[in-house]
């Protein structure tokens, strides 16, 4: 009587096929993983970058504001028409204040200069500061020639930086915003200044306004 052979399926082991197509899905699985956890980490990174830029962006403002809202009239320096008073267009500033931003500079009336200044590129901008103590400097109509290492780039980046002037209007007029001031045909300071921070083509301007309180003492 022939005996017939009987096999147990449970002691079967993987075939070779079975090995590689569950290797080939865990490469899978991980990949996706580790794929998830390394954009979280970049939008982590991301997003950490992002409130930092938003801080420092709020702290200059906070402080440029102040510094704007103090300003000197120079009448006891050059008088009237002088080289220290107000000026500015879209893109330059000037003018005396009773408050620093510069260590160093925390005595006395400071001359400061704001000025935006395009990218290597040429499609982004950036805010630079020269300020320095009244009393140091000895070439009152030479401040055009300001050595670049004594500027200090405060906000950098941006698609477009600008500055804007409020002038009182004429015989009871409105105040009207304009996008230069000469001392000579707008007098010594307007009643506010606006700077505008436009961060890319598509977003919206946010703007500061700092009112202009003239020190005349």
């Amino acid at each position: 009587m022939a005996m017939t052979r009987c096999e147990n399926p449970g002691s079967r082991g993987f075939t070779l096929l079975e090995l590689l197509i569950s290797l080939t899905l865990l490469s899978v699985i991980a990949v996706l993983v580790f794929g998830a956890l390394r954009l979280g980490v970049r939008a982590w990174e991301k997003g950490e970058a992002t409130i930092e830029t938003r801080q420092r962006e709020r702290i200059v403002m906070d402080l440029l504001q102040r510094q704007m809202a103090s300003m000197a009239w120079p009448v006891m320096v050059k008088g009237p028409g002088g080289a220290f008073d107000f000026r500015g267009d879209e893109k330059t500033l000037s003018f005396l204040s009773s408050v620093a931003l510069v260590p160093g500079n925390e005595y006395g009336t400071v001359y400061a200069k704001y000025e935006v200044r395009e990218g290597e590129e040429g499609d982004r901008e950036s805010l630079f500061l020269f300020e320095k103590n009244r009393v140091f400097l000895t070439d009152p109509d030479n401040l055009d020639s300001v050595a670049e290492e004594d500027f200090h780039e405060l906000l950098p980046g941006f698609y477009r930086i600008s500055f804007a002037y409020l002038k009182q209007g004429e015989e009871g007029a409105e105040p009207q915003w304009q996008g230069a001031w000469d001392p000579g045909m707008d007098g010594r300071a307007p009643l506010a200044v606006r700077v505008s921070l436009t961060e890319a083509e598509s977003s919206p301007p946010v703007a500061v306004v700092a009112r202009v309180i003239v020190d005349t003492g």
